[in-house]
């Protein structure tokens, strides 16, 4: 059994414990250099994100038809796939999604089984 290698950085102490034939400095360059990079990344407050997408959105942003569409596209499923996945009109979908058509709670709790999220975001 491979004994833990410890990595000390400015962000923490890591411990990996290799399984199998792994070079050990090697793969401690790649997590320290992982870990660097994480370091010197530009943060940008949440405010701002929410903000830039507002701008984009208008009006929809975080509506319950704006989250559909989301959750829709993060699952890589068309407005027809998914309708048929929850034995809905696709047009009713569109409706949906386009905040046209109100998500009942029946209806949010079928999508967010078959999108896997939590269903209170459709209401």
């Amino acid at each position: 059994m491979n004994e833990p290698l410890k990595i000390q950085h400015d962000l923490g102490e890591v411990v990996v414990v290799p399984t199998g034939k792994v070079n050990k400095t090697r793969l401690k360059k790649m997590i320290r250099a992982t870990l660097d990079q994480y370091a010197e990344e530009d943060r940008v407050a949440a405010d701002t994100v929410h903000k830039a997408a507002r701008q984009r959105h208008g009006a929809d942003y975080q509506t319950p038809g704006y989250y559909l569409r989301l959750y829709r596209q993060r699952s890589n499923l068309t407005q027809v796939a998914l309708a048929k996945k929850v034995g809905v009109l696709q047009h009713h979908l569109s409706e949906m999604e386009h905040n046209k058509r109100p998500i009942g709670k029946v209806m949010a709790k079928k999508l967010a089984t078959t999108l896997d999220c939590d269903y209170v975001k459709f209401l």
